[in-house]
């Protein structure tokens, strides 16, 4: 099978557009673009570079996009007819794709059969134009349906017969996610005029893939003709797509595909129902609220004028021009879908309640796609009235939602809340951001505090401006929704759930939260397995590999409660900053440098508010002020710790898992917090430069299905096995903690093998994690112990002789050992009375010489305890022997004096 680049550089665009059936005048110049009249071509073809621009679509690119473009295929599609085309030997797996189909597609196949039978119908019935159903079954997404049931008789529902069929298709992937028939002889269907195969909820009808890419338009429409006569609408217009709901009750639909672009919806015109509902009308209001949680900016089409129910019967009645002019005639009033007339002819329960004195202001404000007029009348000297209108403010306000937060606690542990925080979200449409809202979140006492509204925009009425947010405090239940602020894998009201940055509500994102505008890469499941074999390759003994899986399985804290940072040993010249940087671009996840983490709050403020890891590199290079600091917070983020800071007393959730790289990292506090990986001599093949991202969406959801009794039995287990392969004594509380580090790595690979079907046993993974933990407990038995720390610190003092209180080094006379005879608390009271001392003092874990004494007991190193002895020319007392034999040991020594002192 031929490489992509292998196709870019063998085949001729000249060649592959007569192939494709591409026309041009004479034997030069540009093509006719295959989806218009062109008056005069448009697409031109730069054959030395190997590209090719459609002017009047804007579409350009390689031999594959031109297949793609005039085919109107997907990648994998383009790629098979171009191998086609030329005659390339494809793989057999390639050949043999798709021999077996899920119902669902096996409907849309058959339906594709004969696709043209639905032409008549719909030209002549519902004035679709003919280039507009080609072009759709050329899409893939019309066909016609002749199938019968033979077990229903005819004229009973269910039996079928000629329709036309709209296949809904996955806008990333092109699968058929749904048929929906439309008969053309319903009553020999039982009188059913519509039947829909496969799930009609969470999905679109999107007529054309293609254009809906390229479109800065895009219309909302309630049925799938309907979607089809917008497109003959604005057939010779560029940059217009449509896409139809399918019905009023389809929810859970992903709107975040119309990210950037201009939204115009434009449901049925339905009349109320006996109890005042228009199921049209309010299913915008729907369609308005998930948009406004999304960011996506929608506008309504004003129909207070239409006389007929939906947009196919406005283009069957008025045309194509003057469709095209009703939709671009868009409701004028501040609040969507809340008209300001009060003489309408038909009654229905409307979108927002006002009351009479707000509603005689109400009419005043007209609201444009990104600016807020407000209607002044004035008086001429015939006395005749008219409106001036004034603008209030250089933005439109979309939405203003009163948004409930959940607390930190019941977002880390799935709890019920006992302590939610209710805000309210802003939401906007100004001209330097185009079609994308702009979304501030405000206190109850900010709300009415314009200075937080300036920073939306210029405010050039503020009395009116003030009576416009008045006026939306009525309409705060629009948009309103439950969220938390919590980036990564969370609970949400109970159930694990997947939370991007853009569904958060910080009241100041820049500092809470690093990662408060990600979107998790929604990728393919199926790039899982490259990634890992490209991580296993390029450093020997899975060293990179335990990284990978490191990251990643951040995301499982939310079920354990901790995890382990991760620490990256690497001398110069290893290869850290390569690894590092696929890093980042596998699992998008930011690397501090140490120039940005030179304060205690710029350190908080990066690991705050989620699961997903963050990096701090070379934090030894650092004040020790500012290493202390760094250290007192990873002790804290292991788990989840709140904290508030500042006057305002804002919260922050420390939690980010971090890693740690550099040449020397200041952990000896932490030891038993973290796992290790080391670089060192293990550099082995480059990762290919075209290596594609973790899926971590699709990974995300995949945990997000699991719950916390499997992570932790998974977990029980992996820890038993890491336990029988390890060299710690049973005894060593330490040890036992590190081990349980290296188990949550190991679980991750175990969780990741399922997620991507590859064998656990590959690589030998689980084997070098097992090494590197025991190399881990083994080189760390003494560091670990904070009495040992103390000691460090107090036998240097000794040997500069800077210790003030009185000690000797003498055998012990009931044991016979060498020791060190000291009183322990002068011990403490040296460290935290000598200024040269403080900030090593501070960092100490323990503080007093009680825990200090215990500990010493503890680890064995007391010969004798509380007894007196003549040191020099005075008695002391309560001193305690230290067995300078045991302490070696734990890799600590004390100068010894020529002469020693004896007992007399």
């Amino acid at each position: 099978m031929a490489t992509i680049e292998q196709l870019k550089s063998d085949i001729d665009l000249h060649d592959l557009a007569e192939r494709l059936g591409l026309s041009r005048d004479g034997s030069k110049g540009n093509y006719r673009s295959p989806h218009h009249d062109d008056k005069s071509p448009s697409l031109a073809i730069n054959g030395s570079k190997g590209s090719w621009k459609d002017f009047s679509s804007e579409a350009g690119g390689s031999c594959i996009d031109l297949v793609m473009f005039v085919r109107g295929m997907e990648l994998p599609d383009a790629i098979i007819e171009l191998h086609e085309l030329y005659g390339y030997e494809r793989e057999k797996k390639l050949a043999t794709a798709q021999t077996s189909l899920s119902t669902i597609e096996f409907i849309a196949k058959r339906c594709m059969e004969e696709p043209k039978g639905c032409t008549a119908y719909l030209s002549e019935n519902r004035k679709i134009s003919l280039k507009v159903i080609e072009k759709c079954i050329l899409r893939k997404t019309l066909g016609f349906n002749t199938w019968t049931s033979p077990k229903v008789p005819k004229g009973d529902a269910t039996h079928g017969g000629c329709a036309a069929a709209f296949i809904s298709r996955c806008f990333l992937s092109n699968r058929v996610l749904a048929v929906d028939m439309r008969y053309l002889e319903p009553e020999i269907n039982g009188g059913l005029k519509t039947q829909s195969q496969g799930d009609k909820n969470g999905n679109l009808y999107i007529p054309d893939p293609y254009a809906l890419k390229q479109a800065h338009t895009v219309v909302v429409v309630e049925s799938p003709i309907n979607a089809l006569s917008i497109m003959t609408a604005f057939e010779n217009q560029k940059g217009y797509a449509s896409v139809a709901l399918k019905g009023t009750q389809n929810m859970g639909i992903d709107w975040t595909i119309l990210l950037g672009k201009k939204v115009i919806v434009c449901m049925d015109n339905d009349s109320p129902n006996p109890q005042g509902y228009r199921p049209g009308q309010e299913s915008a209001w729907r369609i308005h609220e998930e948009m406004l949680a999304v960011n996506v900016s929608a506008l309504f089409v004003d129909q207070s004028d239409w006389e007929v129910n939906d947009i196919n019967d406005y283009l069957m009645e008025e045309g194509e021009r003057e469709t095209r002019i009703a939709i671009k005639k868009m409701e004028l009033w501040a609040i969507p879908g809340l008209i300001g007339q009060e003489d309408e002819p038909k009654p229905y329960k409307r979108r927002v309640y006002l009351p009479t004195y707000d509603f005689k202001d109400y009419w005043k404000f007209h609201a444009q796609p990104d600016m807020t007029l407000f209607q002044r009348s004035v008086t001429n000297e015939e006395g005749d009235k008219s409106f001036i209108s004034d603008p209030v403010c250089g933005f439109r306000v979309a939405g203003l939602s009163k948004i409930t937060i959940q607390s930190a606690t019941a977002t880390t542990s799935g709890e019920k809340d006992a302590q939610p925080m209710r805000l309210f979200a802003a939401s906007v449409q100004m001209p330097r951001h185009g079609n994308i809202l702009q979304r501030r979140v405000l206190q109850d006492e900010q709300l009415h505090n314009l200075e937080q509204w300036k920073k939306f925009g210029p405010i050039f009425k503020p009395a009116n401006m003030s009576r416009l947010i008045n006026l939306w405090e009525r309409a705060v239940h629009i948009g309103e929704r439950n969220a938390m602020n919590f980036v990564g894998l969370a609970f949400k009201e109970g159930k694990p759930t997947v939370n991007d940055g853009t569904d958060c509500y910080f009241s100041d994102p820049l500092k809470q939260c690093p990662y408060h505008n990600l979107v998790f890469d929604a990728g393919y499941k199926t790039n899982a397995r490259p990634v890992i074999e490209a991580y296993q390759s390029t450093f020997k003994d899975n060293a990179a590999m335990m990284l990978l899986a490191w990251g990643v399985g951040c995301h499982l804290k939310t079920f354990m409660g901790f995890w382990p940072h991760m620490m990256l040993q690497a001398d110069k010249g290893s290869g850290k900053t390569t690894l590092l940087d696929r890093l980042q671009r596998t699992i998008t996840f930011t690397m501090f440098s140490g120039q940005s983490l030179q304060t205690e709050f710029r350190l908080l403020t990066s690991i705050s508010h989620t699961s997903h890891p963050v990096g701090w590199e070379e934090i030894s290079a650092r004040a020790t002020k500012v290493i202390d600091k760094a250290v007192s917070l990873l002790q804290e983020c292991y788990g989840f710790t709140v904290t508030r800071r500042g006057s305002d007393m804002m919260e922050y959730l420390n939690a980010a898992p971090v890693l740690l790289a550099g040449e020397d990292v200041p952990v000896e506090s932490i030891l038993g917090k973290i796992v290790r990986t080391d670089i060192n001599n293990k550099m082995g093949p480059m990762m290919p430069e075209a290596l594609p991202r973790w899926p971590m969406r699709q990974w995300l959801e995949f945990l997000a299905k699991l719950n916390k009794a499997r992570v932790k039995e998974l977990f029980e287990e992996t820890k038993a096995g890491l336990i029988k392969r390890s060299m710690a004594n049973d005894d060593d509380v330490g040890a036992e903690r590190i081990i349980t580090n290296y188990a949550c790595v190991a679980m991750s690979w175990r969780l990741i093998c399922e997620f991507s079907g590859v064998d656990v046993r590959q690589g030998n993974f689980i084997k070098d994690v097992t090494t590197a933990m025991n190399l881990h407990v083994k080189e760390t038995k003494a560091s670990r112990q904070p009495w040992v720390w103390v000691l460090e610190i107090i036998f240097a003092e000794i040997d500069s002789n800077n210790l003030r209180y009185p000690y000797v080094v003498d055998t012990e006379i009931q044991t016979g050992k060498e020791c060190l005879f000291i009183r322990v608390n002068h011990i403490m009271s040296h460290l935290s009375q000598s200024p040269a001392l403080k900030n090593k003092y501070d960092a100490l874990p323990i503080k007093t010489a009680r825990i200090l004494k215990q500990q010493l007991i503890r680890a064995g190193v007391v010969a004798r305890d509380d007894f007196e002895k003549k040191i020099g020319r005075q008695r002391a007392s309560h001193l305690t022997a230290l067995d300078l034999t045991e302490l070696e040991k734990f890799g600590l020594s004390v100068a010894r004096p020529e002469v020693g002192f004896s007992d007399e």
